[in-house]
């Protein structure tokens, strides 16, 4: 094993974008050995259907009442023969070959290995796979304003999501019930938001939205003035037009970037690549588009996610330019694991290397994200060891590189925010 490979496995990974389970509720679902590897939204699933497979055929493979591990496997076996080699299928197998000693998935290797899965069920398995990942540190985004309750494996910090504020379809009912804040007017609005990111400041890490699957991520400021009627038409429960949940939507987002400044906390933005099939407006997720919000909260820390992709290029750029600009490789390698490292490569040698995180798998299950972590060491290792094969790096310099993306970038960034 070259010193190197050597060094980038034993890093303990600050890992930056999940979506996990509580150690609880993977308890009670108590996934068998397909979900583990293939189930709970895993994204293998969208390149199934890419590849042609139909949504009912991909519902019967993950049928878990069906204990028939071979008839399932029947089922995806020709369109996983298809996207094995994709960045999704990649990480997959890792997680196949770490958990279960598989080297060739089918039917038969399933069957074999159904009874090595035991391990990996209840809290007890749910602690084993994060030792397995070797993560120091793990933020959770959980699509909630409130972070749950988890004791049973410390190292789970979580995000506040502010998604459905951003795009204007929040439930203004919710909001009063949960800051004890009535809402009746755009003044009102203005104070439940910032009592939420003042309820919440400590217990999280970081502000996150996702709008770019709801709505473009281009933004501009809105005066109190130019929404007030658009806020008492969602008070009256009318429905808002896109235009006007926009408006209600950029006006609440500045709201919370400038509370956020307050409190300390970063916001992560979901940029480029939708997950799922069918619906993606490529018009809505380039990272271009944040410009104008770059520019009018200066002292705001945002967090461009995935690397933007397939518009990566845009934040080598942003990121070089705006010192309140980082970028997330979270999900980047599992996507295009091939263009996340040239990413790397290419941001070595043109953007200050502390702007740059290195991983976060954006898993539902822990089993996948033992996989996307694998992943995550084997990519970084061929990226760093081509610089060292190029002369542009030698080898104690690589190690600091990937030191620094795979945990204290994001130790030193995050760690104002926990204070």
């Amino acid at each position: 094993m070259s010193l190197l490979k050597q060094a980038i496995d034993q890093i303990a990974i600050y890992d930056t974008h999940e979506h996990l389970i509580t150690p609880a509720a993977y308890a009670a679902l108590n996934p068998d050995i397909i979900t583990a590897l293939f189930g709970m939204h895993a994204y293998i699933q969208h390149d199934l259907i890419s590849a042609g497979c139909s949504y009912s055929t991909l519902d019967a493979f993950l049928d878990q009442h069906n204990h028939d591990i071979a008839a399932r496997w029947a089922l995806i076996a020709p369109f996983w023969a298809h996207c094995q080699y994709t960045g999704y299928g990649e990480a997959v197998r890792f997680s196949a070959h770490a958990l279960y000693e598989i080297n060739h998935l089918d039917a038969t290797s399933l069957e074999a290995a159904a009874a090595l899965h035991a391990q990996y069920t209840g809290i007890a398995g749910y602690q084993k796979l994060m030792t397995l990942a070797n993560l120091s540190h793990v933020q959770i985004d959980a699509f909630t304003w409130q972070p749950p309750v988890t004791t049973e494996v410390p190292a789970l910090h979580y995000d506040l999501n502010v998604q459905t504020i951003v795009d204007g379809s929040v439930s203004f009912a919710a909001l009063a019930l949960h800051t004890e804040i009535a809402i009746t007017n755009i003044a009102s609005y203005r104070t439940a938001l910032q009592t939420l990111i003042q309820k919440h400041a400590r217990d999280v890490v970081a502000i996150k939205t996702q709008h770019a699957y709801t709505r473009t991520l281009a933004w501009s400021a809105v005066s109190d003035e130019a929404v007030e009627a658009v806020c008492a038409q969602h008070l009256a429960g009318v429905p808002l037009s896109s235009h006007h949940a926009i408006l209600l939507g950029d006006w609440a987002f500045a709201v919370i970037v400038d509370a956020a400044c307050t409190a300390q906390l970063p916001i992560k933005i979901h940029t480029g690549h939708h997950a799922g099939n069918g619906n993606m407006p490529l018009e809505w997720i380039s990272p271009r588009l944040l410009i104008p919000l770059l520019r009018a909260f200066p002292a705001a820390r945002f967090v461009c996610m995935h690397i933007g992709y397939p518009f990566q290029d845009e934040l080598l750029s942003l990121a070089k330019h705006y010192a309140n600009v980082y970028v997330d490789l979270c999900w980047a390698w599992s996507i295009d694991p091939v263009t996340s490292g040239a990413f790397v490569r290419r941001w070595i040698h043109t953007v200050p290397i502390n702007k740059l995180f290195g991983f976060g798998g954006d898993a539902f299950l822990p089993t996948q994200t033992v996989g996307f972590s694998l992943q995550l060491r084997a990519w970084m290792n061929r990226t760093l060891r081509a610089e060292v094969d190029a002369g542009t790096l030698k080898i104690p310099a690589a190690i600091r590189i990937a030191q620094a993306l795979l945990s204290e970038n994001q130790r030193l960034f995050y760690t104002r925010s926990q204070e």
